[in-house]
């Protein structure tokens, strides 16, 4: 059973946007693009640290458990490089780009930038970092096979600001060499250690 300490687990959301004092009062902090973030747990669109399949017409539920001292490791090393900013953080992993992510941009839209921002608060307080859509099943394979795994991503733009990427290609390419070269930093690391 996956440890969920951390967590905030919404397994409905009947209430949007999130009411209460705590979410109300709520100051969120966003990561500036480039950022690299270190996946502590990959996390479904409730903020659920799961990955679900259907196989054989039957509902299938993996934890999407990653190993926190690799993700520790990765952290040291990005301390070593002293590069880039680099965080450890929930991922959340979703369904498509647009509607599962809350972006106001794509070819059905049933919500408010209010709705949009509350949702991107309430992950937040969940721990997550960034959006993407791999991480989930990655973490949940590795882990139905015992493998160490970690996953490392990067930032490409503020989601509290808007859902276009408007970086210029060249600054795209450098911030894709950021996790590569963390990883690559940690391998290095751990062969002169063997």
């Amino acid at each position: 059973m996956p440890s969920r300490r951390g967590f905030l687990v919404l397994p409905q959301l009947r209430e949007w946007p999130p009411q209460g004092p705590k979410q109300r009062n709520l100051k969120m902090t966003s990561l500036e693009p480039g950022s690299v973030v270190i996946t502590r747990q990959a996390v479904d669109a409730y903020f659920k640290p799961e990955f679900e399949q259907v196989v054989l017409g039957k509902r299938v539920v993996r934890p999407t458990d990653l190993d926190e001292r690799l993700a520790q490791e990765l952290s040291e090393c990005a301390k070593d490089l002293r590069e880039f900013k680099t965080v450890v953080g929930n991922t959340m992993c979703t369904l498509d780009f647009y509607e599962g992510q809350g972006r106001l941009d794509g070819a059905l839209c049933c919500y408010t930038e209010r709705d949009k921002q509350a949702y991107l608060q309430a992950a937040h307080a969940a721990g997550v970092q960034n959006i993407e859509m791999e991480s989930s099943v990655f973490a949940a394979m590795c882990s139905a096979c015992g493998l160490r795994a970690a996953v490392v991503c990067v930032t490409l733009l503020d989601r509290l600001e808007g859902d276009q990427i408007c970086s210029p290609h060249n600054v795209l390419a450098e911030y894709q060499q950021r996790p590569q070269r963390l990883v690559v930093h940690f391998i290095k690391k751990c062969l002169v250690g063997a």
